[in-house]
């Protein structure tokens, strides 16, 4: 029996776990994991400022506008929209260290970033997922793939210039 002045253990999951495990458990989602050659005190400030990195790697999106900033359960908060086809899309977002959650609204569709140093930080590892979390979208797959690996190969390019 554990007495008051002992703790229980923790577990706890390093970001690229947690996104593989995100990407586990929803049907159809897509996702591509590698290692950058830019180094991680660099490549995570730079994803992390969405405005500036999404729309360029991300062929899909043309722009990302924060909309309001705030911090809840220690992490930073967005509430962003990200132009799409023509259509400002409005995504909930949860920003960590190493760590990026996006959620539209209605849950129609998710962005899964994570990234830890690899090479004693040289270099980073890094994982992305996109998802339509929704039933009956497992049929996405293929061309969501498509869109995960060609934002992948877009970030490795941009990394391997110095972003």
């Amino acid at each position: 029996m554990i007495g008051p002045d002992r703790l229980w253990p923790v577990a706890s999951l390093g970001p690229i776990a947690r996104a593989r495990t995100l990407g586990a458990s929803i049907p159809g989602a897509a996702w591509a994991e590698g290692i950058l050659d830019a180094p991680y005190a660099t490549t995570w400030p730079w994803i992390a400022d969405l405005e500036e990195s999404v729309p360029r790697f991300d062929s899909q999106v043309r722009k990302v506008r924060v909309l309001e900033r705030s911090t809840r359960d220690g992490a930073p908060r967005l509430r962003i929209t990200a132009s799409t086809f023509g259509v400002a899309v409005p995504f909930d977002v949860r920003l960590e260290n190493g760590f990026c959650l996006m959620q539209a609204r209605a849950r129609i569709y998710l962005v899964v970033m994570a990234a830890e140093p690899h090479d004693a930080g040289a270099r980073t590892r890094f994982f992305h997922l996109e998802a339509v979390p929704l039933p009956g979208t497992r049929l996405l797959h293929n061309h969501l793939q498509r869109v995960v690996d060609a934002d992948f190969a877009n970030l490795a390019r941009l990394a391997s210039q110095g972003f």
